[in-house]
């Protein structure tokens, strides 16, 4: 493993896998310096394939792809996440939902609740929530491509004067060490909007986004309340040990 583009195609491959790199068990495993190493990940994270970090370098989560076709996809994983987040909602509850396809599927489940407020900046969302007999606020911007949903200075200072019982925020990374973080700037400071503006904040997502750092932090983990994912208890440990509660689907 003398070779550099050799190490680098190795450790570039682990890391679009999701896997975490460290420096002193590569440099044991390639028989190099640990120097060495992170010379090849500093390289590798200005490719954007790493997140170099203390010790070694985390995977970067890629930008998810268009959203009106993956919202336009049904699938059995959203289903059941949204399922398993249908009993915390009450009706008379503010909920905050974000966009995405999970929530997406979160809100077609909904049953109606005539007391309840649904706060969204999705429009595929409101119409889904008004379809099941909830009422529904829209909150207005510019609509960004990538999560559909309406983002801006105006989206952000809506959102701010809610006073939330529940959000549910979609994912695009959920790393331990990192928080919940979004592809797009705008979209992420109107989900750490929704966030704040909660007296608790859900995250939805497939164990795929977990243990990614997106390129723009949304909320750190102490911020969270809860995680529902099909994760595994093994991929889950560093969250559970971290305090945050987690549930299963």
């Amino acid at each position: 493993m003398n070779l550099p583009d050799a190490r680098q195609d190795i450790l570039r491959a682990r890391l679009e896998r999701g896997q975490t790199v460290e420096l002193a068990s590569v440099a044991s495993e390639f028989h190099v310096s640990v120097d060495t190493v992170r010379r090849d990940l500093k390289l590798l994270e200005t490719e954007g394939v790493a997140r170099c970090v203390r010790g070694g370098a985390m995977p970067v989560a890629r930008p998810s792809g268009a959203a009106l076709r993956r919202m336009a996809q049904s699938h059995a994983r959203y289903e059941a996440l949204a399922a398993r987040a249908l009993p915390l909602i009450e009706d008379g509850m503010v909920l905050l939902l974000d966009g995405g396809a999970t929530v997406l599927a979160l809100a077609q489940a909904l049953p109606p609740l005539p007391n309840g407020l649904v706060v969204t900046p999705a429009p595929a969302v409101a119409l889904a929530c008004l379809a099941a007999g909830v009422p529904t606020h829209l909150v207005g911007g510019r609509l960004s491509g990538s999560g559909a949903i309406c983002v801006g200075h105006e989206a952000v200072v809506a959102i701010a004067d809610v006073a939330a019982d529940i959000a549910f925020l979609g994912v695009c990374g959920f790393d331990a060490g990192f928080g919940l973080s979004a592809d797009d700037p705008d979209e992420a400071s109107v989900k750490r909007a929704m966030g704040m503006a909660s007296h608790r904040t859900v995250a939805l997502t497939g164990a795929d986004k977990l243990g990614r750092r997106a390129r723009h932090r949304v909320l750190p983990l102490k911020e969270m309340s809860l995680l529902i994912t099909d994760a595994s208890p093994d991929t889950l440990r560093d969250f559970t040990s971290k305090g945050l509660e987690v549930h299963r689907a």
